[in-house]
């Protein structure tokens, strides 16, 4: 499975790709919101793992900015913050955005996971 992980935080993006290329996804990595749109427009991965705070664009202005380019395209979205901690910002995120999983930093890898396993039970 095709995945994009975006975060301005290489340590973060190294961390989250190591965990998913070692179950056999293919990954691209973005720094930057900018990127990350280009990408995903390009690759149109299954996945998307987006900071929700990045240079350029945020994530949720890379989905919206994906949605209004590509409207049949979607892919499954984890969102990931270090920032907007809170139930109003995951609430937006999921009913606004249709975000998949809202998840905090720092992130687990076992968070990851039990993620990956529940939206993708086939690739894992």
């Amino acid at each position: 499975m095709r995945v994009l992980v975006a975060d301005d935080s290489r340590v973060f993006r190294a961390l989250v790709a190591e965990i998913l290329r070692e179950r056999g996804h293919d990954v691209l990595e973005a720094g930057n919101g900018r990127e990350a749109l280009e990408m995903a427009l390009a690759a149109r991965p299954a996945l998307l793992v987006l900071d929700a705070l990045m240079p350029l664009l945020s994530g949720f202005d890379v989905l919206a900015k994906l949605r209004e380019k590509l409207p049949t395209y979607r892919p499954k979205v984890f969102m990931v913050t270090a920032v907007y901690k809170s139930r109003r910002w995951e609430s937006e995120a999921r009913n606004q955005f249709e975000v998949e999983e809202y998840m905090e930093k720092p992130l687990e890898p076992q968070t990851l996971l039990a993620a990956l396993e529940k939206h993708f039970p086939e690739s894992t």
